[in-house]
């Protein structure tokens, strides 16, 4: 492997205080970090590669510790629907992507969002069979628990009106017939039809998002059969640059830890209940705009308990999604009767009396921070009193939880500094009532892009995160200090190259 000489301010870590630790200069021997320091190009000697970092930075690798790649894949080829203000905007959306495609091709899109909708309703298959009918559609809701599929689509996934609902999902009807409207583990049964055959490309098309958005390692959750073997014939290959730490999906045959270059198997991951955007959400008390509904708990605390013994048994981490208080509650108890320490995924609704018990059981928290932005309904959904601790990031860290950033892409962007720029800011600059309710939530950027390097390894032990001599040299160079940049500017934070063990994975045009 090449020696390189990195010319220009290096970020190695924080200290114990928080504190950024930078440096002049880096040398690179190996694939690691052998030298922090100035005149790095003398200290690497002749015959060394000179990096230039010019008027930029160099960070740390972030690490996206909650993604899902195969449905980032598919998103980053589909419609994106976000800011869509219409049904009748959706239908002509997808009759111009139906258009391009031809006939018989899959139209899949993401990102739609009812609450925007001047109809003040669900789309449903007949809407999508106006707008496609010689085509199979599929569109997921931004929080990726809810879809609709038109009568093609259905079809082909195997859904008529007498198909019985899923475990953990439900496929809507009305007067008996099915509308269209997917929830939960429905979701994915169209969404496996849609990708058939083609999930190697869709972990490429993935990764390549991925490096070129300055992460060098993603926690890859739900990982099914067909997408864990994409994983391993890359990685076989040497043609996986990314590091992927895959999470299964519980019902995978026999899950163990597996280890291919840059590929590990390292746990499972269940879905405790649903999200916010789909009112599935498990909460205490009923939603605030939903009076009869508290969401759907798809987990209680004895089928956490014995997948926490399932994962235990095969040497893997159990990963929890866990979004509202109910759901929380019964993760923690759950943790406290089997004395296993396990990661909770969001925890997005976590009043005082949870988070002390997340600190007292030591658990792990991997939250999304760009939901503080989408979700812009949360006040009305749960009431300002609830609200007040809805994605309470500074509370986590002074209750001295460990709390690392994630995208949960497709959901959001996968870019980190879009979730560094929300954290910091929790949408004040969008003039969200959110913000002025948890002001005192919002981090720092230095705060932020730890959430987004350390932390996240920590969760599995690894040395990955920081540029101290010794660790693999997995860093970014940016064209400028994210650490002192103000809020407004943190979502424009430009990815120059990214490099993983010391060598170039993707150089920005």
């Amino acid at each position: 492997m090449r020696t390189l000489a990195v010319v220009g301010r290096v970020l190695e870590g924080f200290d114990g205080s928080g504190q950024p630790i930078w440096h002049d200069g880096m040398v690179v021997e190996e694939g690691r970090v052998a030298y922090l320091g100035p005149h790095p190009e003398e200290r690497a000697g002749p015959g060394a590669e000179v990096v230039e970092v010019g008027e930029g930075v160099v960070l740390p690798g972030f690490t996206d510790s909650h993604a899902h790649l195969a449905s980032l894949g598919l998103a980053l080829r589909t419609l994106d629907l976000r800011g869509v203000r219409s049904i009748r905007e959706l239908k002509r959306r997808v009759a111009e992507k139906a258009g391009e495609l031809g006939p018989g091709e899959w139209v899949v899109g993401r990102g739609w969002d009812q609450e925007l909708f001047e109809e003040g309703r669900w789309p449903t298959r007949w809407d999508l069979d106006e707008a496609a009918p010689g085509n199979p559609v599929v569109l997921v809701r931004v929080c990726g628990h809810a879809a609709v599929a038109n009568t093609l689509a259905l079809s082909l996934a195997g859904i008529t009106d007498s198909t019985p609902d899923p475990p953990g999902g439900s496929i809507e009807r009305a007067g008996g017939r099915v509308t269209g409207v997917l929830k939960e583990a429905a979701v994915q049964l169209v969404l496996s039809a849609a990708r058939r055959g083609g999930v190697e490309e869709l972990v490429r098309e993935a990764e390549r998002a991925m490096l070129s958005s300055g992460v060098t390692c993603v926690h890859a959750m739900s990982v099914d059969r067909e997408e864990l073997e994409a994983l391993r014939n890359l990685a076989r290959s040497g043609k996986l640059k990314l590091r992927v730490r895959a999470y299964l999906d519980p019902e995978a045959p026999e899950p163990k830890p597996e280890s291919w270059g840059t590929l590990k198997v390292v746990g499972l991951k269940v879905i405790a209940d649903g999200s916010f955007g789909a009112r599935t959400a498990a909460l205490r008390e009923p939603y605030s705009d939903d009076p009869g509904n508290a969401g759907v708990l798809l987990a209680d605390r004895g089928a956490l308990s014995r997948l926490l013994e399932k994962a235990g048994r095969a040497g893997l981490q159990l990963a929890v999604h866990a979004i509202g208080d109910r759901a929380l509650e019964e993760v923690l108890a759950a943790a406290k009767a089997s004395g296993a320490r396990l990661r909770v995924e969001h925890a997005s609704l976590a009043p005082p009396d949870l988070l002390d018990e997340l600190a007292e059981l030591g658990l792990w928290v991997s939250a999304q921070p760009r939901f503080v932005v989408s979700d812009w309904w949360i006040i009305s959904r749960l009431g300002r009193e609830r609200a007040r601790w809805a994605y309470p990031f500074k509370s986590f860290l002074e209750r001295g939880i460990s709390l690392s950033f994630s995208s949960d892409a497709p959901v959001e962007p996968c870019n980190p500094f879009e979730g560094v720029y929300a954290a910091v800011a929790r949408g004040s600059l969008e003039g969200l009532e959110i913000a002025e309710l948890t002001a005192r939530e919002a981090l720092t950027p230095a705060e932020a892009i730890r959430c987004y390097t350390e932390t996240a390894p920590k969760l599995l032990g690894e040395r990955l995160g920081r540029l101290s001599a010794g660790y693999p040299a997995d860093f970014v160079i940016v064209d400028r200090d994210p650490l002192s940049a103000p809020a407004k500017e943190l979502r424009n934070v430009r990815v120059l190259a990214t490099y993983v063990g010391g060598e170039l994975a993707i150089r920005s045009n």
